[in-house]
């Protein structure tokens, strides 16, 4: 009778092993879903931020425009305000910032383009792009 007590024990303690190593590895698991989720909420941030930096360009330049007294008024040159170095990197320091708030990693660069209609922000987050945009009429070809 005892032979078979100690069978049983050997085999409880074997399936608790099984049981906190299947726990371990959930872990594990869930944590890595946990990093994804928070890097992919990082890079919508950041290129939500960086997109409303170029949102404020596009609205400085149509008011630059407006406020324009030439005749004949000057054309909006959306591209070379998105392509100025105080708006990339106005662009990049607010993306970065959102995403080291949402968990995420600075981001070195933003590209900000002016294009088919519409105002494309880009960034790279940890191999991964993450993109923005907004319409714009003065970025489609004529």
């Amino acid at each position: 009778m005892t032979d078979e007590r100690g069978q049983a024990l050997i085999v409880a303690v074997l399936l608790l092993a099984v049981a906190a190593a299947a726990i371990g590895g959930l872990r594990v698991a869930q944590e890595q879903i946990l990093t994804v989720a928070r890097e992919h909420r990082a890079g919508e941030a950041a290129a939500e931020a960086a997109t409303s930096v170029a949102a404020d360009a596009y609205v400085a330049e149509l008011r630059r425009v407006a406020a324009s007294t030439a005749t004949p008024r000057p054309t909006p040159d959306i591209a070379g305000a998105l392509s100025t170095s105080g708006t990339r990197e106005s662009a990049r320091e607010a993306a970065s910032d959102l995403s080291i708030r949402n968990g995420g990693a600075a981001i070195s660069e933003v590209d900000l383009r002016c294009i088919g209609g519409n105002v494309d922000v880009a960034l790279m987050l940890k191999g991964r792009i993450y993109r923005a945009g907004f319409a714009a009429a003065e970025c489609s070809q004529r």
